[in-house]
């Protein structure tokens, strides 16, 4: 029986098992490794942080995928060797025929002084959890909320979520003695998106209140400061920051990632250089076809790589020509508070440039999110 391995848990690894097993049923064995037992959907994250959900229901057990036959090893990736076709983890030598990369990205905290001791990882679960139980009794003062460098997984995600921190400090009755400020290296919120997403992620920003500050290059956190380049100085009373991402070190050592330590693939198929084996998510570098950039990472994203990835080696396994491509499409919802939601379409792989729409907050715009949250978590376990 052949068999097809899947490094990471995540939103990615856990779509392409599921599709690959709908689609070979028992012919083929499917196996997903990961570090962690359980699996958080991030997209419910700015909802945790302002405690609207509770940990335990933005979580799932990664052996449920038992149920759907898929076998589940919690361990660690050590190594990756292509020559013999397996992969060591720190307790097993698991081979395979088919490797999927779907590890995502780890955060380089250490690489920003004084991050761990003074910043709140808003990616982090577990810090995610501690944000909400500090803004309980915070009363008054200033929230720093910062992207330490370039690139960075779901490009929405920190906008997302210092505007849900405005709605909770408006729903407690003291914003007025709340400062919110938005620190990002980013030209404009979302540059990628074009000027027009970038203005409007603006204006709102502005209606409600929260300072901008870009182009800013973080060098260092202090317990009650915040320090750029040239000298600029921004006063906290808490941190809350998006940490540096790279791969991890099992990924950087095996010779397919570029400068910036991600695994370069092939766009429409997320082919690496090595046959057989296939890179999703936020583990991967997708050149666009028309900037000199590479594609924002974002779980949408690794959902519709991880459904192509597993239907190309069904086919293959079956001795079909692999057909199924990756467009660069997707959608995305960002929570804006007050039961209300923005709906964004994207197109990176567009011509003569990346496609992307904005809509207003609404209130069906928050529902869509909502039943995505609700489908997610149910019909993938």
């Amino acid at each position: 029986m052949q068999k097809t391995l899947i490094l990471g848990g995540g939103i990615g690894g856990i779509v392409a098992s599921n599709v690959l097993r709908k689609i070979m049923r028992q012919d083929m064995q499917v196996t997903v490794v990961d570090r962690k037992p359980d699996y958080h959907f991030t997209g419910a994250f700015p909802l945790l942080m302002v405690g609207q959900r509770t940990p335990e229901s933005i979580s799932r057990p990664l052996k449920r995928l038992n149920k759907n036959n898929i076998e589940f090893i919690c361990d660690e990736v050590i190594r990756l060797d292509f020559e013999n076709n397996r992969v060591f983890t720190a307790q097993h030598v698991l081979p395979y025929d088919y490797l999927i990369i779907a590890l995502g990205v780890e955060y380089r905290t250490e690489s920003v002084p004084g991050f761990d001791e003074h910043v709140f990882n808003a990616y982090e679960f577990e810090d995610v959890i501690k944000i909400n139980k500090r803004i309980q009794d915070f009363d008054s003062g200033r929230i720093v909320f910062f992207i330490s460098s370039l690139p960075f997984k779901c490009p929405p995600g920190p906008y997302e979520m210092v505007f849900m921190l405005d709605f909770f400090f408006r729903q407690k009755g003291n914003r007025s003695k709340v400062e919110l400020v938005m620190v990002t290296p980013e030209v404009s919120p979302e540059p990628l998106a074009g000027p027009k997403v970038g203005q409007s992620v603006r204006r709102m920003l502005a209606e409600r209140n929260i300072e901008l500050i870009t182009e800013a290059k973080i060098l260092s956190v202090e317990k009650d400061a915040l320090i750029l380049d040239h000298g600029m100085v921004i006063k906290g009373d808490m941190f809350i920051g998006i940490a540096p991402h790279w791969t991890p070190k099992a990924i950087r050592s095996t010779g397919l990632v570029d400068s910036n330590g991600f695994v370069e693939v092939n766009p429409s198929t997320l082919e690496t250089g090595i046959p057989n084996v296939y890179a999703i998510g936020d583990v991967t570098a997708i050149k666009l076809p028309v900037l000199e950039a590479y594609a924002p990472k974002a779980g949408i994203f690794a959902h519709y790589q991880g459904e192509v990835v597993a239907r190309n080696i069904a086919c293959i396994a079956q001795g079909l020509s692999p057909k199924y491509r990756y467009t660069g499409k997707g959608s995305c919802i960002m929570h804006t508070g007050f039961g209300r939601a923005r709906y964004s379409t994207v197109h990176y792989f567009a011509k003569p440039k990346p496609f992307i729409t904005l809509l207003r907050p609404s209130r069906i715009s928050y529902l869509g999110k909502i039943a995505f949250e609700k489908y997610w978590l149910n019909f993938w376990f």
